[in-house]
């Protein structure tokens, strides 16, 4: 563990999206896409799945052998079908043993194939008469690790080949994502993967840039866009020019140099903090350590809070003022590590505080123990959390807090000594977004646990500034940044993104784009409109909320109306800078910004991404969607591309985000941006069954071999996919001979994402979004105007049937 992230806006981050995830429970998962008659056997009239979900060993069989007859892969039904019994339900691995046989030998994976293949596997726990067909299954990259984890708990003979009363059984839902696996593998038919068969020939030529990832879509534009900040950069620092003190080109080109200038970085070393540190160090009570801590802020920008870090947002309550949200302490390990002193995760976690606290001037021994205390405090704070559940809930309120409040609940802080001293007003409101957690962290503030704090403090600054310090430094506290060129890069985008964005706009994205993506921006409002207007499940007061709502839009495109620049001076060496100088120094201004941005009202037109960034956002607070330039450009958007091509892409995205503000998080908001229920009780009930539908549609999807999706916690972003086309859709409806060939291909392209098993899977467990199969695949599924393009019938592998498809706006 090379460095502590002390940083609070993890949990922060964490319990905000939380918030927009779900309103109610999953309910039981459908069957759709399940296109034969073994459907019909399991369906009741209500449309729920029953006990008999397990297919029988015959219609498992023939679902197989349908999909792997596409790909000239058929085999005799007597061969599949040999040892069992065809009206017995199968077991998971007898599943598998009928894949393996129905798609015969299959070939090793190969390029793109072999990298999203899942990983090697032990086949050790395999029954004897399963190995044969499951080494195949491994062999051709269809098997997945988890899939044998199931396998484990299985004790079978030969002789008891049909018995399941020992077996966990298989389900629909396991057949249709077995089968999806090798639609996936092959990528050759559109009706059956759309998402492998259109990228198929790009991941077979793309290349993962070292240091990266992933590559396609998203990734290989960012990749591009950060090459062409860098030669921006270049420019200013090769030509040899001078550039007027203060301008853009100056500062870009002095805080560039001062990251490379490694000579005075590593002479200098930790020299920098040592102001901060002793001050820390020589604080004998609580009001001299915010003496401590008001310096490193006023002077190093909100980093420097080690305590108590900030930061403004707009009130859900009232979204014309600012108020400070209070970030509470990160929980760096599980609780069940935390409770297992013999965990090595704990273990090497307390190596690295006590690493942070010599070299941040404690000695071994006290370093040793003030480790041990701060473990014991987050170990109790990460068991003192609000639930998960509840802290989704947008109708909770966080608690909020005056100064005098928190005077009153951490007496022997006296936080409004501090607050006061980084400039913020004694009428200032705050809120915890976990007060069960907070509270019990403002009660670690005693005389005894002064140490502790200051030792936290301590390792606020390090982790916080190392980056800017030696390479030595920055290399083992900060992510194991070097100090190259492209560390030089990222600096001046962190730092200078105002001045280096407008420059990018100059060069990269005209006025005409602007215009272009404007007009198509009104397209999708004019349409949305027309969509609510025609809901037949919303009453008409509830209409008219969703309309007010529409109408007080504010779509922000490519860049900001004014370039609000740093008004700090970037020094270069000869004229006494350093790295660490110049980013305090922007730190410093950020952090006056947002005070000041608490005197005044909210303004919805504020452009918070840099120009420069690759993806789109809805501030559902401020009821504003954001499309930086970054993000207009191909497969995105390409002024020379086709208006079914970029509506495909750039069109769906923006209806994605308009239909943010009314998923199952959205919703809750109004046309001012404040959380109040507009809804009817009717209505609201109905869009909560209608949630509930939707995430049954993903839940345990997979997006690879073993990978499957949560319904629930992808449910905004799902509402908001199949929302995008839909409204792209009726735009395109509305042409003249309308290329809806070039509008799904589009579509398809913008996901494509190529990378590891491991690195998909992982993305995949961690992000908010389903994964980009699953974006693409299950999203078009819904749509009839896919099915009429592609020929799409029952048995294909992205067929679902018209009653089981999501339609919410």
């Amino acid at each position: 563990m090379k460095n502590r992230n002390y940083n609070g806006l993890i949990k922060l981050t964490a319990a905000v999206l939380t918030a927009s995830i779900a309103l109610t429970a999953c309910a039981a998962p459908g069957t759709e896409g399940i296109n034969s008659s073994i459907a019909a056997d399991i369906i009741t009239s209500e449309g729920q799945e029953t006990a008999s979900d397990s297919p029988t060993a015959g219609q498992a069989a023939d679902y197989l052998m349908q999909a792997a007859g596409k790909y000239g892969r058929a085999s005799e039904r007597s061969d599949v079908l040999a040892g069992f019994q065809e009206e017995e339900a199968v077991t998971w691995i007898q599943l598998l043993v009928l894949a393996g046989r129905a798609f015969g030998e299959l070939p090793a994976p190969e390029g793109a194939a072999k990298l999203m293949a899942s990983p090697s596997v032990n086949l050790s726990s395999v029954p004897e008469w399963a190995k044969a067909e499951l080494q195949n299954l491994a062999n051709g990259g269809i098997l997945a690790p988890s899939d044998l984890g199931q396998a484990e708990q299985t004790e079978i003979s030969a002789e008891q080949n049909t018995s399941v009363d020992t077996e966990k059984p298989a389900t629909m839902k396991d057949l249709e994502n077995l089968t999806s696996r090798f639609h996936a593998r092959f990528g050759t038919s559109l009706n059956d993967d759309f998402y492998h068969t259109v990228n198929k020939e790009l991941f077979d030529r793309l290349e993962i840039p070292e240091g990266e990832m992933f590559a396609g879509g998203a990734s290989t534009v960012t990749a591009n866009t950060n090459r062409q900040l860098h030669e921006l950069i270049l420019e200013l620092t090769e030509s040899g020019n001078e550039y007027p003190t203060g301008s853009s080109e100056q500062k870009i080109r002095d805080l560039y140099l001062s990251v490379l200038d490694t000579e005075l970085r590593n002479r200098e070393g930790i020299k920098p903090l040592e102001k901060y540190f002793s001050a820390v160090d020589n604080a004998r009570d609580y009001s001299e350590l915010n003496a401590a801590i008001a310096l490193a802020v006023n002077e190093l920008g909100n980093s420097g809070n080690g305590l108590f870090p900030m930061i403004a947002v707009a009130d859900t309550e009232d979204s014309s003022r600012y108020i400070m949200q209070l970030l509470t302490m990160p929980a760096n390990l599980s609780l069940e590590d935390y409770n297992n002193e013999d965990s090595e995760v704990l273990k090497e976690y307390r190596e690295s505080i006590i690493r942070q606290l010599t070299v941040a001037g404690d000695s071994l021994q006290e370093a040793e123990r003030l480790a041990n205390a701060i473990i014991q405090m987050e170990r109790e704070l990460a068991g003192q959390t609000i639930d998960l559940e509840e802290l989704g809930d947008l109708q909770r309120k966080p608690k909020r807090y005056t100064p005098e409040c928190l005077d009153a609940l951490m007496p022997q802080a006296r936080p409004s000594e501090l607050l006061t001293a980084i400039g913020l007003s004694p009428d200032v409101v705050m809120q915890a977004f976990d007060e069960k957690q907070f509270e019990a962290f403002a009660g670690w503030f005693t005389p005894e646990n002064l140490e502790l704090f200051k030792a936290y403090q301590k390792m606020a600054l390090l982790t916080g500034f190392s980056g800017y310090l030696s390479e030595e430094l920055a290399f083992e506290f900060y992510y194991g940044q070097a100090a190259d060129s492209d560390a030089a890069n990222s600096a001046v985008q962190m730092f200078l993104s105002e001045e280096l964005g407008e420059l990018y706009v100059e060069r990269y994205f005209s006025s005409e784009s602007k215009a272009g993506i404007e007009e198509m921006a009104g397209m999708m409002i004019d349409v949305f409109k027309d969509r609510i207007r025609r809901l037949d499940w919303m009453e008409v007061n509830t209409k008219q909320e969703a309309l007010k709502k529409l109408d007080n839009i504010t779509i922000l495109i490519g860049y900001p109306d004014e370039w609000q620049k740093t008004d700090v001076t970037i020094k270069s060496r000869l004229d006494g800078g350093s790295y660490f100088d110049n980013a305090a120094a922007v730190s410093a201004w950020q952090w006056k910004q947002m005070v000041e941005r608490l005197k005044k009202p909210v303004d919805s037109r504020r452009f918070p991404l840099a120009a420069y960034t690759v993806n789109a956002a809805a501030s559902r607070n401020t009821n504003t969607i954001i499309f930086p330039a970054g993000i207009l450009q191909a497969p995105f958007y390409d002024p020379n591309a086709s208006f079914e091509e970029n509506l495909g892409a750039i069109g769906t995205t923006i209806a994605h985000e308009i239909t943010h503000m009314f998923d199952d998080g959205g919703a809750q908001y109004d046309a001012a941006g404040n959380i109040r229920n507009w809804w009817s009780e009717h209505d609201n009930t109905y869009f909560k069954e209608l949630c509930r539908k939707a995430e049954a549609y993903y839940d345990g999807y997979e997006a690879l071999p073993g990978i499957s999706v949560s319904g629930a916690e992808t449910l905004s972003e799902n509402i908001a996919d199949i929302g995008g086309v839909a409204c792209s859709l009726e735009v395109l409806s509305k042409m003249e001979n309308p290329d809806y060939d070039a509008f799904f291909r589009s579509y398809a392209g913008q996901w494509a994402r190529l990378g590891s098993y491991d690195d998909l899977a992982e993305m995949a467990s961690s992000d908010f979004h389903a994964p980009n199969r699953l974006r693409c695949n299950r999203v078009l599924a819904n749509f009839q105007e896919f099915m009429d393009t592609y020929h799409v019938k029952p048995g294909d592998g992205m067929y679902v049937a018209p009653e089981e498809r999501i339609k919410i706006w």
